[in-house]
């Protein structure tokens, strides 16, 4: 029987053809060090991208999750401190895109802690967060160093890690030309965060799932 990782080798190979979205699960199947060589050689970049996969993958675990969650989550006051530094980096990425109304919203924001609850009814929300969202994801789709079928299977095997589409830029910030440091974005997620952009404040709370507390 023929492993992903083959199907993938062959796919990226013009050897084979399959949708994108059959390879979700490659990274969470194919995740030792040889692994992730083969899956990347076929880009540019590949060491610096086996080197963000792997980043990510030793921050996480799947033992109770289909996806990716991370390992610990920190204290409130140094999850507060991250988010707020993936705050500043939105705001600056909403400069580059031109974007004053999210601009001044991220510039003028407070930050709140919240509980994991609260924070998943926020998040069901048309809110800031999202709109911002589309105009990144806009911007890197756009700017990507190549328009191959097997680029947008790269990313929909990146997402498919932990179901996260900034963590999927994350690992694949080689291959796109858009201004953003997601350097920020990772350490929050290892940190145990979820965030939310809202009219009102930046919202951050602890994932609902996870490792135990750092102290």
């Amino acid at each position: 029987m023929n492993s992903l990782l083959s199907e993938w080798c062959a796919y990226c190979e013009g050897k084979a053809f399959f949708d994108k979205a059959h390879f979700l699960g490659l990274l969470k199947v194919h995740s030792s060090a040889e692994e992730l060589k083969r899956i990347f050689s076929y880009f540019p970049f590949s060491e610096e991208l086996v080197d963000r996969a792997g980043r990510v993958l030793a921050a996480g675990e799947m033992e109770s999750s289909l996806y990716l969650l991370p390992k610990c989550r920190v204290e409130k006051s140094q999850l507060i401190r991250l988010g707020g530094e993936w705050l500043k980096e939105q705001e600056r990425a909403c400069g580059v895109l031109g974007n004053l109304e999210i601009f001044e919203l991220c510039h003028n924001a407070q930050i709140f802690f919240v509980d994991a609850q609260y924070m998943e009814g926020v998040l069901q929300q048309d809110i800031p967060h999202y709109w911002l969202f589309d105009e990144v994801g806009d911007a890197i789709r756009g700017s990507r160093i190549a328009e191959s079928e097997q680029v947008y299977a790269l990313f929909e095997a990146l997402y498919g890690v932990a179901a996260d589409y900034y963590l999927a830029w994350y690992i694949g910030r080689p291959l796109f030309k858009f201004d953003i440091d997601l350097e920020p974005y990772f350490k929050f997620w290892r940190a145990g965060g979820r965030c939310a952009l809202t009219e009102s404040g930046f919202l951050v709370a602890n994932q609902e799932q996870g490792g135990q507390v750092s102290r």
